[in-house]
């Protein structure tokens, strides 16, 4: 039986910190909790995501190489063909970019769910935080939105 909750129509947004096994530097990206639907997914891979700490061990049977999605600078169409690259640290977006990627988001058919995302940001349930799944720092939601199809 599939589950009822795998529409997978609201994403969650998250600023997150990864290690760059290429740059050998923590940064912080955006990552997604699930693939969007439209165009946004065009700037959306997966990537594996190494330990933060050499003392991090997850008990996760269902994503055992700890994939993420994160959101691309560039669109991942190029990423062998020029434009990006996994060993630039540019080549994620990140905090600065969120006044962009909200303008994207709205010019592109996204609606942003701010009264969820308020109400979540206020509760006492943490959506972010460390988790037992992955190996994340202190991930930060951003905010939930969804494709308008």
């Amino acid at each position: 039986m599939e589950s009822p909750f795998k529409n997978h129509s609201s994403v969650v947004m998250y600023l997150e910190p990864y290690l760059n096994s290429f740059t050998k530097n923590y940064q912080n990206i955006i990552t997604l909790s699930d693939m969007p639907n439209g165009p946004l997914s065009n700037m959306v891979t997966t990537i594996s995501s190494p330990k933060l700490s050499p003392f991090q061990f997850l008990n996760n049977g269902n994503n055992p190489n700890n994939c993420i999605f994160v959101l691309l600078r560039y669109p991942k169409t190029v990423c062998g063909g020029g434009n990006g690259s996994l060993k630039n640290s540019d080549f994620f977006m990140g905090a600065d970019d969120i006044p962009s990627i909200f303008g994207y988001l709205r010019t592109n058919g996204y609606s942003i769910d701010t009264e969820i995302t308020k109400m979540m940001n206020k509760s006492r349930v943490l959506i972010g935080g460390v988790s037992d799944a992955r190996f994340s720092g202190d991930r930060k939601m951003i905010c939930m939105f969804s494709y308008n199809s």
